[in-house]
């Protein structure tokens, strides 16, 4: 009797550590697509890539989110309030940037790898003074 109950004990434990070591394979295919980048577009009027109070979101503003040494990027619109998010990403390294109505481009920002959520708020460096004093 002996016996069963050790050889009933290493069929578990054996069946256990099966699915323990099928559990990170599992996890890698779930995950394979669930990077998320999301941010805002902003005019950076005095250019120092930091948003504040004084300074615009973009409505509608392009982005564009390029897997480093992708073929084509994935090209969104920014809402009214020039927020944006992608999701369903691959894992890898991302570049992102933007255009406003009038073609003004933000440089490339290098938000390094998506494996989860990353925030990236991409800075349009325009100076609305100008456009709004005429």
């Amino acid at each position: 009797m002996n016996r069963k109950l050790l050889m009933a004990y290493m069929t578990i434990i054996q069946i256990v550590l099966i699915v323990l070591m099928a559990a990170p394979a599992l996890a890698t295919d779930h995950d394979a697509n669930s990077g998320i980048v999301s941010g805002t577009v902003y005019y950076d009027s005095n250019g120092n890539s930091v948003a504040e109070l004084d300074e615009l979101n973009v409505p509608h503003a392009t982005v564009y989110v390029q897997r480093q040494g992708g073929a084509a990027p994935i090209v969104v619109t920014a809402d009214a309030a020039g927020d944006f998010v992608l999701t369903d990403l691959a894992y890898g390294a991302y570049l992102v940037w933007a255009e406003d109505a009038h073609h003004n481009m933000s440089l490339v920002i290098d938000v390094g790898e998506v494996g989860g959520a990353v925030t990236a708020d991409v800075p349009i460096v325009y100076d609305l003074s100008m456009t709004l004093s005429l």
